[in-house]
């Protein structure tokens, strides 16, 4: 997966650290078509694109009670990386992809993942993209979800991983004011530069480890655009770690980079930057597991 990201990294290059992205104006949540009718609940399920009309084929997971509720519900979804990109033929192929990562991966292979999800009542959503992320499909993949199940759309929340850490960055550069919270992990490819006004007062964590030469600039500077709309236009300086450290942004209210040592999910820091020692792309299975990252990300609202 490494060697074609990098591949992908230079194709798209220009894009990433050029002059920037057009901001587009927001479509009305939910103005995708609705008929899709749900029927299962407290598993994982996969859907294909023929039987939804949903712009991507994907995963889900609806919290027990669903199907005889009639409450909204905050929602996950997740972006996979390069090695998930593909088109899948069969139900089984895809629950196969859209299971190896993410919230997903916990419900399905672990009782725990199972009973936290369940017990909080949240949705869960793995898209799979064909061969990249371009946000006009995140964003019309999130109108189908709000026009076809009861989402709450104060708690949306966006995370991905790698090539989906970059889908979920250039989703929130157009649309982050929809989001309650974004949480990036091993981005790969950098910001354009420009303040990213979308996500004024919206909580970023993001995640990625020292040595992983793939992102070890990515998240930070995609972070600069973020602390420029408190005043702070300077990049975050990272040495070298011995062990786990978060750096904090509170925000306008003292717009500066803290540190602590560890996974720091406790706060009102309105960007947080975690830091793994070591070289490896993925950061993100430990901080999937991690249940203090989703407490601090299901707490956000918009």
């Amino acid at each position: 997966m490494r060697m074609q990201w990098i591949a992908l990294t230079l194709a798209m290059g220009a894009v990433a650290c050029g002059g920037g992205f057009e901001e587009a104006d927001a479509q009305a949540w939910g103005e995708a078509k609705a008929g899709l009718t749900p029927t299962t609940e407290d598993q994982v399920v996969a859907r294909l694109p023929a039987s939804t009309g949903a712009v991507f084929a994907y995963g889900e997971y609806l919290p027990p009670g669903y199907l005889t509720s009639t409450a909204s519900y905050p929602v996950v979804v997740h972006l996979n990386g390069m090695g998930e990109f593909g088109t899948s033929t069969t139900e089984a192929d895809l629950l196969g992809v859209v299971t190896r990562h993410g919230a997903l991966r916990n419900i399905h292979f672990t009782s725990q993942g199972k009973a936290y999800f369940g017990q909080r009542q949240v949705m869960v959503f793995t898209p799979r993209a064909p061969t990249s992320w371009p946000a006009a499909d995140i964003e019309t993949f999130i109108n189908f979800l709000v026009a076809n199940y009861r989402v709450d759309t104060t708690r949306i929340y966006l995370t991905g991983i790698s090539a989906g850490g970059h889908g979920a960055w250039r989703y929130a550069y157009t649309y982050g004011s929809r989001l309650a919270a974004l949480a990036p992990m091993a981005t790969s490819i950098g910001a354009p530069g420009p303040t990213i006004t979308q996500l004024k007062n919206v909580p970023v964590w993001a995640v990625h480890s020292y040595g992983d030469s793939l992102s070890y600039t990515a998240d930070r500077s995609w972070l600069t655009g973020v602390t420029k709309n408190y005043g702070l236009s300077q990049s975050l300086q990272v040495p070298a770690p011995s062990q786990t450290v978060t750096y904090l942004f509170p925000g306008a209210s003292s717009p500066a980079w803290t540190s602590q040592p560890g996974v720091v999910a406790t706060g009102n820091a309105i960007a947080r930057f975690t830091v793994l020692p070591g070289t490896a792309h993925d950061c993100w299975t430990q901080q999937y597991d991690n249940y203090a990252f989703w407490d601090w990300l299901l707490a956000q609202h918009r």
